[in-house]
């Protein structure tokens, strides 16, 4: 028996869908990336919202005259020419290479400071546990209540505790505040304290995380100690080197607490960090217009080193 074909007027026409149907039908097809956008959609707006929105009106703040009070005044690149140009004798363009200088020094105490630490603390020592969490601990600390302390301890009467301490093994009280050679070293020994015990966090993970079986292999070929941290730890530690120093660098060229509380960007300028120049600007002189210009700059010049760096580490691993 040969079957025919129903006619395209006879047969059973389909149930017309609902929008709400429709929409059903839409959200079973895409519910994992209906989920997905979900869970994005929030925090994509809110990195915009706090990230973007506000570089934005950064740059634009930079090219106007604005003191808060009265509307902004456009005058284009003159912030930009004040900061680099001979005005007070090169003031500013003096700033950033000393804020470059201090961040490149903390930088490096940060590094080599905390992988010695670190390899200290990965060896098989009792009570290692407390001596991870005191190195860390400065990191826990405020920043200004630490560096308010360290006012106290910097008086330069005999009421300082240091002066105190040197007082008692026959020497005069020394003016900390006023010395151009203890402050500078003072400012950057402050940073490095504070901020090695994220440095020595990060090395230790780093340094747990390498295969013990390329130790193991480069013994039985006769390797010493010294060659074992040159050709096997350090390579290892490079992708953790990276991060903390672009994240190291980032921290040090934001340093503040300091030139802030104790010195005031002395002794005769020693200490004027370029984030204490732009509060200074910005709060202190009202120029906001100046201060949110420095403040693009020291946000190009992170840009470029982040970018150099991980150039550098894609050059060298070719990813």
């Amino acid at each position: 028996m040969s079957s025919k074909a129903v006619p395209r007027d006879l047969r059973q026409p389909q149930a017309q869908l609902t929008p709400v149907e429709q929409m059903a039908r839409w959200y079973r097809r895409h519910r994992e990336a209906v989920i997905a956008w979900s869970f994005l959609i929030p925090m994509l707006v809110y990195f915009v919202a706090m990230t973007y929105v506000p570089l934005a009106f950064l740059i634009g703040i930079s090219f106007t005259d604005w003191n808060i009070i009265t509307p902004p005044r456009w005058v284009g690149l003159q912030n930009f020419q004040i900061i680099f140009s001979d005005y007070r004798n090169w003031f500013y363009l003096k700033v950033i290479g000393r804020t470059v200088l201090y961040a490149v020094a903390i930088l490096f105490l940060n590094i080599a400071g905390g992988f010695f630490t670190a390899l200290v603390l990965n060896q098989n020592l009792r009570g290692k546990g407390i001596f991870r969490t005191m190195w860390y601990l400065p990191a826990v600390f405020s920043g200004a209540v630490i560096a308010l302390l360290l006012r106290i301890y910097l008086a330069p009467s005999t009421q300082g505790v240091l002066n105190m301490l040197l007082f008692n093994v026959g020497i005069g009280p020394i003016d900390w505040y006023r010395s151009t050679v203890w402050m500078p070293i003072i400012t950057v020994l402050f940073s490095v304290w504070q901020g090695i015990g994220f440095t020595v966090i990060f090395f230790l993970a780093g340094l747990q995380g390498i295969d013990e079986n390329l130790y193991d292999a480069a013994k039985i070929d006769g390797a010493n100690n010294r060659q074992l941290l040159w050709y096997i730890t350090i390579p290892q530690m490079l992708p953790v080197l990276l991060f903390i120093s672009v994240t190291g660098m980032i921290g040090s060229m934001q340093m503040w607490e300091v030139p802030k509380i104790i010195t005031a960007g002395g002794p005769n300028d020693l200490t004027y960090t370029l984030i204490y120049s732009i509060h200074n600007d910005s709060f202190g002189a009202l120029e906001m217009g100046l201060g949110t210009a420095q403040s693009f700059v020291l946000f190009i010049m992170l840009l470029i080193f982040i970018g150099w760096q991980l150039h550098q580490y894609r050059k060298e691993y070719g990813v």
